[in-house]
């Protein structure tokens, strides 16, 4: 009888490199002593209990904000001295600095809405999504088209164009950032929200239709003065 030597079966598995503790949240690696800690050492998340686990929705939360700081943050880097460039060309032609305002103005209002807070912008419910709209418009209107149209102002042009173009992309970035962290958490808005809102609304329309009737008197009362003037 022949005799067979069976070859004993040795399962190979495959070898996979033996990673680091790292926190859920942030990813960074944790050292030994820092694995049984209440709170991640680098962002200061939970380890541990109910709220030690992210979801998808929270990590997905969690990109969004860091995706939007690091718009601002380009935006501002070079917004910042193509501002300045555009200051000093608008000193030189003073009233056609003047008339540059809106450019500008409408420019960086669609480049902030597009660029920056589009993402975000997605995840508000329809009622924060009109609020964070309407509230960088009002924002363009009364802060941005002023601070622009100074830009026509040697040297002084300069510093307004930059502070204003700083200032409203902060605006717009925390108020988005603060509204979404408000949608995740499911709080209301808040009273002074709409208060605010209310109010510049009132006031804009209350502008606008004063412009326009402004308008008609002096125009009205031009044909009158011409008419009066004009030999019979």
């Amino acid at each position: 009888m022949e005799r067979y030597l069976l070859a004993p079966r040795i399962l190979i598995l495959p070898y996979t490199q033996i990673m680091p503790h790292r926190c859920p949240w942030c990813l960074e690696p944790l050292r030994f002593g820092e694995r049984n800690a209440v709170s991640c050492p680098h962002c200061e998340r939970p380890l541990t209990g109910p709220d030690g686990e992210p979801n998808e929705l929270d990590l997905r939360y969690e990109l969004i904000e860091a995706r939007q700081r690091a718009r601002v943050q380009e935006v501002l880097q070079w917004g910042v001295p193509t501002i300045a460039v555009l200051a000093v060309a608008a000193s030189l032609f003073h009233l056609g600095g003047v008339l540059l305002a809106p450019l500008v103005a409408l420019v960086h209002l669609v480049l902030l809405r597009i660029y920056v807070v589009r993402e975000a912008r997605r995840y508000l419910g329809p009622t924060r999504r009109l609020f964070t709209r309407w509230a960088a418009r009002f924002g363009f209107l009364w802060l941005g088209l002023p601070g622009y149209a100074a830009m026509a102002v040697p040297l002084a042009g300069i510093v307004s164009g930059v502070v204003t173009f700083v200032v409203l992309t902060e605006v717009v970035h925390v108020y988005t950032a603060w509204s979404l962290a408000r949608e995740r958490s499911g709080r209301p808005m808040l009273a002074w929200e709409t208060v605010l809102m209310a109010t510049l609304a009132t006031i804009t329309i209350v502008v606008v239709v004063g412009i326009i009737i402004g308008g008609v008197v002096v125009g009205w009362s031009a044909m009158t003065i011409i008419d009066w003037l004009r030999p019979g």
